[in-house]
């Protein structure tokens, strides 16, 4: 009778475990990369002629081959943020982190015809709200925006949802860069995973070297150390 109970009990304890492992095999396994080579765009009739954008690949890990029967679970609901750092000690260049846009979203404008047969654009509040958030499929990425660097000019900006809002411009000062070298932490939060990761941003160069790097082990404990 007493084997038969502690039989039952360690089966249901194994039982228990098994699955427990299973649902952390299937969580979302996410992973930030800088994207190379960085974006260039030719504008016409816009705030600028040239620019170059530099993002990051959020990619939700396929499950190992041998595993792949299990199915990995997508990160749902995915948002973000970004943290621009000074490069020597670490400290934050704004007192607020930026939102993150992902590039696949819509513009939050639309064209308006008016009366006189013109176009005007006109900010859309739906489209504003939908570009924070994204599911992210197991086998697949997203691309998340960082900066912006337009025609001749030394600074380069944040890029965000930010923006696009009226008043704003394409050169937000909320997110204004001056010539030079940042660390930069992007972070990503989800239903199921959260990562974080730091890169270098080199500003330091013309429109056309202007990129996101990996940063080096130690410009990431210069960035932990400094809280």
């Amino acid at each position: 009778m007493l084997l038969t109970a502690l039989g039952a009990f360690f089966g249901a304890v194994l039982s228990l475990l098994v699955s427990i492992g299973i649902e952390y095999l299937k969580k979302p396994r996410l992973e930030l990369l800088a994207e190379g080579p960085p974006v260039d765009v030719t504008y016409t009739n816009h705030p600028a002629a040239n620019a170059r954008f530099v993002r990051v690949r959020v990619r939700n890990r396929a499950m190992p081959r041998l595993l792949r029967w299990l199915g990995r679970s997508a990160a749902y609901q995915c948002i973000g943020y970004v943290q621009f750092h000074h490069l020597d000690n670490g400290a934050p260049v704004f007192s607020k982190s930026m939102p993150i846009r992902w590039s696949g979203s819509a513009e939050p404008v639309m064209l308006h015809v008016l009366a006189d047969g013109s176009a005007a654009q006109v900010f859309d509040p739906v489209r504003y709200d939908a570009a924070f958030r994204r599911d992210c499929f197991p086998g697949s990425e997203e691309i998340a925006d960082v900066a912006a660097k337009f025609d001749n000019d030394e600074e380069c900006y944040g890029w965000s949802n930010e923006t696009y809002l009226p008043g704003k411009g394409w050169r937000n000062q909320d997110y204004r860069l001056p010539k030079g070298r940042y660390l930069v932490r992007v972070t990503i939060r989800s239903s199921g995973e959260n990562i974080s990761r730091v890169f270098q941003l080199e500003n330091s160069v013309g429109r056309q070297h202007f990129r996101l790097l990996e940063a080096s082990a130690a410009e990431r404990a210069r960035l932990e150390a400094a809280g």
